[in-house]
């Protein structure tokens, strides 16, 4: 049987999906070291000349990204959660172009998908909240409001509110195939 327009265009994009959730779980990775870097670049030379090995600075930046300052640590920490939760969207993304590409998408597995990935956006989105207050705290300057970590506040709010409602239709579109599927 030959794939719909849909289909192949599903096809394209499950790629592009599982090609951008390998890149995050890579970054995901390394980020806390990096963080770290970005506050002691000299540490980076030194140590580069030191060992070259590649994974002994990555586990030397990662040990002292927690002890450097609450900054960074917490810096650390909301790029960590926002990238496990960017990477639980992509999957759930990945799973819903699935059930395009087998032909029936009206399934109650894709709302929990959907729903999942509200979550995650929501996750974030308090996330950067949390970020912001600190770093307003810290600063004492309204210059913070003025970064793109403010806009991931009502960003992320309103995606997952519009995950969840394509959540409550696909559920609801699920339960009316299934009574379909049940009548004669």
């Amino acid at each position: 049987m030959e794939r719909t327009t849909v289909q192949k265009l599903a096809q394209v994009l499950r790629v592009f999906v599982l090609i951008t959730f390998v890149c995050n779980i890579l970054a995901l990775f390394i980020l806390p070291s990096m963080v770290f870097w970005r506050e002691e670049p000299m540490y980076l030379k030194m140590m580069w000349e030191y060992n070259p090995n590649l994974i002994v600075i990555w586990l030397k930046g990662l040990s002292k990204v927690w002890k450097y300052s609450k900054y960074t640590t917490v810096l650390a920490v909301f790029l960590v959660l926002c990238g496990i939760c960017t990477a639980v969207i992509f999957w759930q993304a990945k799973r819903a172009l699935d059930t395009v590409l087998e032909g029936n998408p009206f399934q109650a597995k894709n709302a929990g998908a959907l729903h999942r990935a509200a979550v995650c956006c929501w996750i974030v989105s308090g996330t950067a909240l949390v970020r912001l207050i600190f770093w307003l705290w810290i600063e004492k300057n309204p210059a913070p409001l003025f970064t793109y970590n403010t806009l991931f506040v009502p960003g992320f709010l309103m995606a997952g509110l519009l995950f969840q409602v394509m959540s409550a239709l696909f559920r609801q579109a699920a339960e009316l195939k299934e009574d379909q599927d049940l009548t004669i």
